[in-house]
Order: structure tokens, then C-alpha cells, then sequence
């Protein structure tokens, strides 16, 4: 396998960022490659043939080895580089806890980027249509979520313990869209206070700034009313209610 990795990723993408941060914070070499998701190069045949049948990222390449979905990429460069055991536990306890979150992760905390992304994304690839069930749906899931959180950082500093790990990394850059697209504003951190001390911590830390740059450019530009130009057609939004294509 090759010396150094290579991440095909987005910037706008809440699991990218996370990994990219990972890669960032434990000092992993890789190259990247940006994909093109504004003009649904992910979604190409050729593409999903090549990388990943869904055709999500990130996409991690390491010689012929190609893994993708987050969770897992995480996991490998934590066994293949060795990384601190805070990142996926240094004890059986630890790693089931870490790993415990990320299940939850992917069930319901993802499921909320609906908000944001039918709130700023939806109209950018399928015009003025009503997307107000989906921005509620994901809104819902999104508030369900903020209140475990909450819960579980009344016990312990970061999600799965006293030391962050790789679990902060996912939840933080699902939140990070959200308040890059103002969908998160004060009153929810008024309701969700260890939530917010926790994010405002993470964001503070050296990488973070350089992983989030262009969600918070891209967020103020459509809160600022401006089209991102696209001329994909479909869309991999986690708990869609839109058929892709056919009109509402």
C-alpha cells in the first residue's frame, strides 16, 4: 500500500470535514482531491464504478485499497497510522463507547443536515419548489439530537468521555453546517448550554478553522440570499422525502 493516502472529499460535506480534521489533528500525509458535487461528478457511473457505489464522500484511497463511509475511513488510518488512543479508545470500554455513538450518529444526528440542506441546498439544484416537510422533519430530528447531546455532556467533558475523540469530530461538523447556515442561532444555545460550551471548544483548536472555511463562506452566501450554481439533479440527502426529478 502506499506511503501516503489519498482523501477524495468536499468541503461542504459534514462527514469530509470530520475525517479531514482527523487526518489534520493526528498528523496523517495525504493528498486530496476535491470532488466536483456541485456538478454531481460523484454521481457519475463512472465515478461510483471507480470509488464507491452510492457515490458518497470522502473516499479514502490507500494504493488499490479504497474504503469509504466516515466511520470506517476514521477507523482504518486510526489502526494504519496508530494514532492516540483518545481518537477510538485505548480500552475495549472506550472503543465500544466511541463506536456506540457513531451508530447513533448515522441514525438520527445525520438524519438532521435536512434542515440545512433543504433549507439552502434544495433550491439550488431543483428551483422554487415547497420544501418546508423536509426542512420541519429534519428541524425535528435535528432538536431530538441536540437534547441527547446535552444529556451526555452533563457526564463527561466530550461525548464518549473526559478526552475528544473521533465521535466529537462527527457531531461537531453536523452542527458546524447548521450554524453555518443559521439554523442554529442563539435561542437553541440558550436551551442546549454544554452543547454549545463543547462546540465553541472544538472550534477553538488549531485545525478547525481551515476544515470549516468554506462551509461558512458558502452558508453566509445563501444566507445572503446568493445561488450556488449547480447542475446536478439528484441529491444524496439522508432522509429525503423527494423523489429526484419528479416535480412536487
Amino acid at each position: 500500500m502506499g506511503e501516503t493516502v489519498r482523501l477524495l472529499h468536499h468541503p461542504t460535506s459534514q462527514p469530509c470535514r470530520a475525517v479531514h480534521q482527523f487526518m489534520l489533528e493526528v498528523g496523517i500525509p495525504f493528498e486530496e482531491e476535491v470532488v466536483n458535487l456541485m456538478d454531481g461528478d460523484n454521481e457519475k457511473q463512472s465515478f461510483k464504478d471507480e470509488y464507491n457505489p452510492t457515490g458518497q464522500v470522502p473516499i479514502l484511497c490507500d494504493g488499490d485499497f479504497v474504503v469509504w463511509e466516515s466511520a470506517a475511513i476514521g477507523f482504518y488510518l486510526n489502526e494504519k497510522y496508530d494514532a492516540p488512543g483518545n481518537w477510538f479508545g485505548a480500552t475495549p470500554q472506550q472503543r465500544a463507547i466511541i463506536q456506540q455513538y457513531l451508530h447513533w450518529h448515522s441514525t438520527l444526528l445525520r438524519r438532521g443536515a435536512g434542515a440545512f440542506f433543504y433549507t439552502h441546498f434544495a433550491e439550488c439544484i431543483w428551483g422554487d419548489r415547497d420544501y418546508s416537510k423536509e426542512i420541519e422533519k429534519g428541524r425535528h430530528t435535528l432538536d431530538e439530537s441536540l437534547g441527547y447531546l446535552e444529556t451526555w455532556l452533563t457526564k463527561s467533558e466530550y461525548l464518549c468521555g473526559d478526552e475528544i475523540s473521533f465521535a466529537d469530530l462527527m457531531g461537531y461538523h453536523e452542527l458546524v453546517s447548521h450554524v453555518a447556515g443559521a439554523i442554529l442561532g442563539e435561542a437553541d444555545w440558550k436551551e442546549f448550554p454544554k452543547v454549545k460550551q463543547w462546540f465553541d471548544k472544538i472550534t477553538a483548536r488549531p485545525h478547525a478553522s481551515t476544515v470549516n472555511a468554506m462551509i461558512m463562506q458558502v452558508g453566509q452566501m445563501r444566507q445572503d440570499g446568493q445561488m450556488i450554481p449547480m447542475t446536478r439533479k439528484t441529491s444524496l440527502a439522508k432522509g429525503t422525502e423527494i423523489t429526484p426529478g419528479v416535480p412536487s
